[in-house]
């Protein structure tokens, strides 16, 4: 079905008792502007003004709807027109456009007609005869048919999107209060969704109203309503005879007006909620409006004491880093901050993808999810999580801006300019707060960053001495050959020599897809649970963790649980594990395989330093970790300095390192053939990542392939 104001016109016109000024705001649309100005011209109540506005089209506008004045003044040289055109383009804020309209209109009534939309002949008729019955309303609307570009009829009503909880109200005519409307309606959600549909009372105060919207991109008409129904009430009918264009092939929304969109929503939520006391449902409803958007928030996240923007690139499933950044964000939202979190946008993601892959991942999350780096509004605070989110924390329009540093990130790189702009990061004048000593003391030392810290904690709820889990001779190594700070062929090889040695050592490798090992004797337990991960720490004798950079939080699980630890002597590792509960050896796998060798070969050292990482660990329970991190936010909230702490830090390791024997190097000059991984992921892992049964057995015959080829090597 096509909608066409030409075969349905009506010929018969009623003697208006009311000015109309009918305005069309215009850009770009030559091909429908004609049609738009028809169906004003057709109505059975007539205008007494047309205002045509041109927002400096690039299309032929201009010179069609010259043409079409021409033949309105022979036709209906009764009727004033006027045609402002911009020499400049507004810059897209259609309010602006719309108030130019207000200002040269002198109707008692207005109605904004979009450039590309169209009506029944008796809109206006309908609109006026309701302002007469209801002398009090200053807002009349009406339903609406859906149509493209063709004037294809895509729905015969709006009202599966009016209609939020489908209640069946916009099934029929209606008149209501205007702040009834305001409180029980347009606090949530914005029904009136097309203003070609809107027939205004000029009202004295439509002006300011106007000027106020021009701050809004997006939400500027659902904001205008609510203003204009301080001043009167609301009529509906429930006719569609509004014709609203939605074009198939219109530019796809984007994740930025997404974005902008959804701060807009906030903030015309926020207007209401805080001018008029809303119910508790009425406040859901807020929050649904906003779910439906993609963004989720918890009645926790309420800004209390403060709001902060945390630019966060993108992240894969298990990343600790990530996990740190929102577990922190959470315990910042439920201490009283309302948190935002952008983040780094790969493939156009929506923020309620991003959202569910966050949930998924990580666990239930408090903050609310932007997608990209462009920021909604504006924030007491904006906090970098990498080197590449520095800079827009650096440029950021905000009173406080920290960065938030998990590593020493230009290791990451070889000498290139990743490694330059990574460490160029730490001189763009942000205050830097660190997990651990000796990042701090890193940076604090060299770089223009002032910097504090929060300790390495562990949950002890999560990581504790299990009483009925039996010990094994066997050591446990986190495995992770995607991030080379992990050392994993060092780690590998040292493994290789300890087998050697003592084949009665079992190994344990996990943190990672599970996939075929060669050349060493090892059970894969693959990407494991975090009690799974404590149950296995209770079972071995022995953790083995390699960091290259900033240390990782599992030596401190593992000590949690009673684990010794062997790690790599390195400056990294110098300043924030105790000396009592763990071995730092020299990096090279001989000497790494000689301090395993040694806890296994001495019973009471193992037994030692059990107990003293353990102890150690009732310091530093997790707690403690957000709460020195909320103290750093809290100081910087009340504008205090914030102390560099980087002269101040010590080394906690101060023993020497564990080097080679003899034994672990005449061992590892007599191994021939290195420990080799499949590239494929063992079955399970296949068909949990989705794949079909015929690529498992393809997998399958090349990991068998694979197999015989290493074998006869």
């Amino acid at each position: 079905m096509k909608v066409d104001i030409y075969k349905s016109s009506i010929k018969k016109h009623l003697k208006p008792k009311a000015k109309i000024s009918a305005i069309i705001p215009n850009y770009n649309y030559a091909d429908f502007i004609i049609e738009r100005i028809d169906s004003i011209l057709f109505q059975t109540y007539p205008i007494s003004e047309l205002i045509i506005l041109d927002d400096a089209s690039t299309d032929n506008s201009i010179a069609v709807i010259k043409e079409k004045i021409e033949l309105i003044k022979q036709k209906k040289p009764e009727l004033k027109v006027k045609f402002l055109k911009n020499k400049e383009n507004s810059g897209g804020c259609v309010f602006a456009q719309w108030q130019k309209g207000i200002k040269a209109a002198s109707g008692e009534y207005i109605w904004i007609a979009e450039a590309d939309d169209s009506c029944s002949a008796k809109f206006l008729e309908t609109a006026m005869r309701k302002f007469s019955e209801h002398k009090s309303a200053v807002l009349f609307y009406s339903d609406s048919y859906r149509i493209n570009q063709d004037n294809v009829v895509k729905s015969h009503t709006c009202t599966d999107w009016m209609d939020m909880w489908r209640s069946g109200r916009y099934n029929s005519d209606f008149f209501n209060d205007g702040k009834d409307e305001i409180i029980n309606y347009l606090s949530g959600t914005n029904p009136i969704l097309n203003v070609s549909s809107v027939v205004w009372k000029n009202i004295k105060e439509l002006n300011s109203i106007f000027e106020e919207a021009k701050e809004y991109k997006v939400a500027g008409d659902w904001y205008i309503y609510s203003r204009v129904l301080e001043y009167g009430d609301i009529v509906y009918s429930a006719k569609p005879l509004n014709y609203y264009r939605k074009h198939d092939k219109g530019s796809a929304s984007t994740v930025v007006k997404l974005n902008t969109e959804y701060g807009e929503v906030v903030k015309v939520q926020e207007r209401i909620s805080h001018k008029y006391k809303l119910t508790k449902d009425r406040l859901e409803w807020q929050l649904v409006r906003r779910r439906g958007m993609g963004f989720v928030e918890n009645e926790k996240n309420n800004g209390k004491k403060g709001t902060i923007a945390w630019i966060v690139p993108w992240f894969s499933e298990g990343s600790g880093g990530h996990r740190t950044i929102f577990t922190n964000l959470n315990h910042l939202v439920k201490h009283g901050y309302k948190c935002d979190m952008y983040v780094q946008s790969l493939k156009k993601e929506y923020p309620n993808e991003i959202y569910d892959r966050i949930k998924d991942g990580y666990g239930e999350f408090y903050g609310d999810v932007f997608s990209g780096y462009q920021l909604a509004k504006k924030y007491d605070m904006v906090i970098a999580t990498g080197w590449d989110t520095a800079e827009t924390v650096a440029k950021a329009d905000t009173p406080r801006k920290m960065y938030f540093i998990q590593d020493f990130e230009p290791w990451f790189f070889p000498m290139s300019s990743e490694y330059l702009i990574a460490e160029q990061s730490y001189s763009l004048g942000l205050q830097g707060v660190t997990i651990g000593k000796w990042l701090s003391s890193k940076i604090g030392n060299n770089y223009p960053t002032p910097t504090t810290y929060f300790n390495f904690c562990a949950d002890l709820n999560k990581y504790h001495k299990l009483s009925n889990v039996k010990k094994e001779r066997a050591i446990c190594l986190i495995f992770q050959p995607g991030k080379p700070r992990r050392c994993d062929k060092m780690a590998l090889k040292a493994l290789q020599i300890v087998q050697a040695i003592d084949p009665t050592i079992k190994i344990y490798l996990y943190g990672s897809a599970r996939r075929k090992v060669y050349n060493l004797k090892v059970t894969h337990l693959g990407t494991i649970t975090e009690s799974e991960c404590n149950k296995l720490y209770n079972k071995c004798s022995v953790g083995l963790c390699m960091s290259a950079s900033n240390p990782s939080r599992i030596p401190f699980e593992m000590m949690a649980a009673g684990l010794p630890v062997v790690e790599l002597y390195h400056e990294n590792n110098l300043y924030d594990l105790p000396e009592d509960g763990c071995l730092l050896a020299e990096p090279n796998s001989e000497a790494i395989a000689t301090a395993i060798l040694e806890i296994f070969a001495d019973e009471k050292l193992q037994k030692k330093m059990s107990a003293a990482g353990y102890k150690y660990m009732q310091e530093y329970p997790i707690e403690k970790g957000y709460q020195q991190f909320i103290e750093i936010i809290d100081k910087s909230f009340s504008n205090k300095n914030i102390e560099n702490e980087a002269k101040k830090i010590k080394k906690s390791y101060q023993r020497p390192a564990v080097t080679a024997s003899k034994d672990t190097i005449l061992t590892s000059d007599k191994i021939t053939k290195p420990v080799t991984i499949s590239n494929i992921p063992m079955t399970s892992e296949y068909i949990k990542a989705g794949f079909s049964k015929r690529a498992v057995r393809k997998a399958k015959r090349l990991i068998k392939k694979t197999y015989h080829f290493i074998r006869s090597a």
